[in-house]
């Protein structure tokens, strides 16, 4: 059975037209076709590797400044902590080591010497108790100084070292005395030459007790003054300053 014939008008009209018309309705991509477009671009965004934030760069003039900003702060915390001292709080005074007099070693004997029989080194009464009373050591030192008026003095300083504090004290307590002897000083013992004096116990005499020690000292000049009594207390003088020296040797 033969299929009904179109006619021109039909034919014509189901023929399609090149290029579309504006009237003539677009064909719409798939659905599905655009979300597997949009799913690959999403991959593809997500492979790339994420770019890191850019570096600050730090020079060391940055660095350096930042070390004396902190050292600052530092500073004034430690400074706004501290205690303040009270306004009547006493100043320490550098204490005095130098004395009146300046005194030197002599050549004959520039060290000190040694000995541990006090009692064959001293005389009446003081040698009586050192027999009974041993001292531990007897250090003695010789000394010169010049006066204002440019005489030389001479200084025997004797440091008695004893066992213990309370015989220290009852030997000075007996050479303070006039007429009980006294630990001989180095002229008087030989031990140094110093015309015309053949000892300086005609001179003047000081001593001080430091704890089991007692520091004696006899000082005396060649050329005597005019006033005996004079020159006695000038000699004291010289001899208490004397006494500091003791801290050298002893």
């Amino acid at each position: 059975m033969s299929e009904p014939r179109q006619s021109p008008e039909e034919v014509t009209q189901n023929l399609p037209r090149f290029p579309p018309r504006p009237t003539d309705t677009a064909p719409l991509y798939p659905a599905d076709e655009l979300m597997k477009l949009q799913s690959i671009m999403d991959n593809r965004q997500g492979q790339l590797p994420p770019q890191p934030p850019p570096r600050k760069k730090t020079t060391w003039v940055g660095k350096a400044l930042a070390l004396v900003a902190v050292a600052v702060v530092s500073g004034f915390v430690w400074w706004v902590l501290q205690p303040s001292d009270p306004v009547d709080k006493p100043v320490a005074q550098p204490q005095k080591t130098a004395g009146e007099f300046e005194f030197t070693s002599v050549s004959q004997l520039p060290d000190p010497v040694k000995d541990s029989d006090c009692a064959a080194h001293a005389t009446g009464q003081t040698q009586a108790f050192l027999k009974t009373t041993p001292c531990l050591q007897l250090t003695r030192a010789f000394y010169s100084a010049k006066l204002p008026d440019g005489r030389i003095v001479y200084s025997s300083v004797s440091v008695v070292k004893m066992r213990t504090a309370a015989e220290a004290k009852q030997l000075r307590e007996l050479t303070q005395k006039d007429g009980t002897g006294n630990v001989k000083d180095l002229v008087l013992d030989k031990a140094i030459s110093v015309p015309p004096l053949t000892t300086l116990a005609n001179g003047g005499y000081a001593s001080e007790q430091r704890d089991e020690e007692v520091v004696i000292v006899e000082s005396d000049s060649p050329v005597r003054g005019a006033d005996a009594l004079a020159h006695n207390k000038e000699m004291k003088k010289v001899s208490a300053d004397a006494i500091r020296l003791a801290s050298s040797f002893a």
